[in-house]
């Protein structure tokens, strides 16, 4: 099944779910996600055994947790699915999910699924209707980036809510960022905000290509028109494989919901045993995961929202949250590591107390590698919001230069459609070709002291620094704005008479 069969399977799966009145998108991809999770344990479960090796031990059957036994032979795809009771199958469902959290054989990702899980399906009838649909899908059969689609849409379909914006990040600009940041094997990665997961897996990803013999690397065209390469690990000793499995990745999220999602993308590609904690990395009281520091941190914090009660470790008592995700990140990298975060274009000219402190900080205890200027529209459509994405690594010394580079083009539309084409300008091809010897072009890479910086403020807009001419902003006529409004205001004037006229008539009725 192509990445094109598996959107639309996954499109009829939402479909029914909203039919029935499971219209929230965190709750229906949450209730789909559990559905397909199921799919893919009986398949693996009889991979492993007819793979014969005598260590096998079904994670079906009955298990004993503390005093109690526990049977999870209900869950079983095919025999829960056999039912021919459609309400019978949904009160097993009901009754007996929640409880592979408790599941002794699951990984800690794998039970953190199903921590709190409940199923909100409204009868049988519906839940029929979507087992029928999952069906035909063979998880075995697809290769990791389809299984990276199906879930990579599965999320997008979160983007229908604003708050989707802080966690849904274009994978290609991933990719970018992870490969300018370089995570090795023996390193540790973390992700504080980490959302669906998405910059783990490309870590999970580069380190194994990394790592390939050259027969065993796989060309795919990417949906933005570039080349992508996958490797296999093939040179990864015993040792390594159990690190990158266990104990390289950690992801942290303050929602629950979105933390199933991670965990599901991690089983999809095979590291779910690193640990995927919910947590709140910024705010509230010190936990034990504060003490620990990192190789490799990537992420995304939330663009929006401020905070007053930031954990004492930040230094910072309140601020905006990417400011406190940014201060986060000061304090938890390890000597000699290195972060790639995208932020928000604030905090390139923020000038409150806490934009400032942690700017000083960065410029006089790091190496401040890099601060990549993205193009508008690189959110969209899930927020306008102009962005840019700094690297920096932790040497205990002050910045010397700082190599700033613009980008005009990500090889899509940069509209809401976001639509790819190599008719379409993309330079992130040149910002890695450029990026290690740190070369400089006019109006679009340069390379600036950092006492510059300093002496300016801390304001780091390529027009404050006169590298470039600050941009003007046509705003319409007043007439227009007026018009605009008041076309608008008669829209929903007219939706409101439209559904009082239906509430009288099904009143009718």
């Amino acid at each position: 099944m192509d990445s094109g069969l598996i959107q639309n399977t996954l499109k009829s799966l939402c479909k029914v779910m909203w039919d029935n009145n499971v219209t929230n998108p965190i709750t229906y991809v949450t209730q789909i996600s559990y559905l397909l999770f199921l799919k893919m344990l009986e398949e693996m479960d009889h991979e492993q055994q007819e793979a014969g090796n005598g260590n096998h031990r079904s994670l079906f059957g009955k298990y004993k947790v503390g005093d109690e036994d526990l049977n999870f032979d209900p869950l079983r795809w095919s025999l829960l699915t056999a039912n021919p009771d459609n309400e019978a199958m949904l009160r097993t469902l009901r009754d007996t999910l929640p409880q592979l959290a408790r599941h002794p054989k699951l990984s800690q990702g794998a039970r953190a699924i199903f921590r709190n899980a409940s199923i909100v399906i409204p009868n049988g009838a519906t839940l029929r209707r979507a087992v029928d649909i999952i069906a035909p899908i063979s998880f075995l059969g697809m290769d990791a980036d389809v299984k990276g689609d199906l879930f990579e849409y599965l999320a997008s379909e979160l983007g229908g809510q604003k708050k989707a914006a802080q966690f849904r990040t274009p994978r290609h600009l991933i990719r970018v960022i992870t490969q300018m940041v370089n995570p090795r094997i023996g390193g540790t990665v973390c992700d504080p905000a980490c959302g669906s997961g998405g910059f783990l897996i490309a870590a999970y990803e580069h380190i194994l290509l990394a790592n390939t013999s050259q027969e065993f690397i796989n060309e795919k065209v990417s949906p933005d028109g570039t080349i992508r390469k996958i490797g296999i690990g093939d040179k990864l000793s015993r040792a390594q494989w159990n690190f990158l499995q266990t104990g390289a990745f950690y992801g942290f999220d303050g929602d629950q919901d979105i933390l199933r999602m991670a965990a599901m993308n991690a089983m999809l590609h095979g590291f779910d045993q690193c640990p995927m904690v919910q947590r709140d990395s910024i705010c509230g009281s010190e936990d034990k995961w504060d003490e620990i520091r990192f190789d490799y941190i990537l992420e995304n914090p939330p663009f929006s929202g401020s905070r007053g009660d930031a954990k004492r470790s930040l230094r910072i008592e309140k601020g905006d949250k990417y400011v406190l995700f940014l201060a986060h990140a000061l304090r938890s990298l390890r000597p000699g590591g290195i972060a790639g975060i995208i932020f928000p274009n604030g905090i390139l000219f923020g000038d409150t107390g806490s934009h400032i402190t942690v700017k000083e900080r960065l410029l006089r205890k790091f190496d401040l590698q890099a601060v990549v200027i993205l193009p508008k529209g690189m959110f969209e459509p899930y927020t306008p919001n102009p962005t840019c994405f700094f690297i920096f690594r932790n040497t205990g010394k002050p910045t010397k230069d700082v190599w700033f580079f613009k980008v005009d083009g990500d090889g899509s539309s940069l509209s809401k459609a976001r639509k790819f084409g190599p008719h379409y300008r993309n330079d992130f091809p040149d910002l890695l070709r450029m990026w290690p010897k740190r070369k400089i072009e006019e109006g679009r890479a340069w390379l600036v002291p950092a006492k510059k910086i300093i002496d300016n403020g801390y304001n780091m807009t390529l027009s404050g620094l006169g590298l470039i001419e600050a941009e003007t902003i046509e705003h319409p006529e007043p007439e227009e704005i007026l018009a605009s409004v008041a076309a608008k205001e008669k829209r929903i004037l007219q939706l409101i008479q439209e559904m009082q006229e239906l509430l009288e008539k099904k009143g009718e009725g």
